[in-house]
């Protein structure tokens, strides 16, 4: 078999984070009403984020999260998903989503870079159609509701 008919063959069968992947098991949560540090990028660059590295724009906003991890978003999007306190911090809007634990490990592309995640190890937020996240399962407890986790 050539190389790319065994690729093609691991594609086929490899479990696939799209939106119909949230269908079962998955349960609707928000982010805790915490305020979060960030800082606007005056560059275009690159940063290293638990997922591995994620490129970014001058003019992206750099969260930084609970255990010192750093990720950069969109103006639009920061501006969406947070309120800004005008003070170098935000506090994320009550926005209901969809999310799941890991039940295979892959990679979500996302327009940002390629995010890698683990089965058990963490959890793929669904943001909007066909727009995923990938959250360390500590930080996902730390940060989202956890109370209806049980499934949908």
């Amino acid at each position: 078999m050539a190389h790319t008919d065994i690729k093609t063959a691991i594609q086929a069968t490899t479990p696939r984070v799209d939106d119909a992947w949230f269908d079962q098991g998955s349960f609707l949560t928000s982010k805790h009403p915490v305020s979060i540090q960030y800082k606007t990028a005056t560059d275009n660059g690159t940063i290293e984020t638990l997922e591995g590295p994620v490129k970014y724009i001058a003019g992206h906003k750099i969260i930084t999260g609970p255990k010192g991890e750093q990720y950069p978003i969109s103006q639009i999007k920061f501006a969406a998903y947070y309120d800004d306190d005008g003070n170098g911090t935000a506090t994320p809007k009550p926005i209901v989503k969809r999310a799941k634990l890991a039940d295979h490990d892959g990679v979500v592309h996302a327009s940002w870079g390629d995010l890698a995640y683990k089965r058990g190890e963490d959890y793929i937020v669904n943001h909007g159609a066909n727009d995923f996240g990938v959250v360390k399962k500590d930080i996902f407890n730390q940060t989202y509701d956890t109370s209806k986790l049980g499934g949908t």
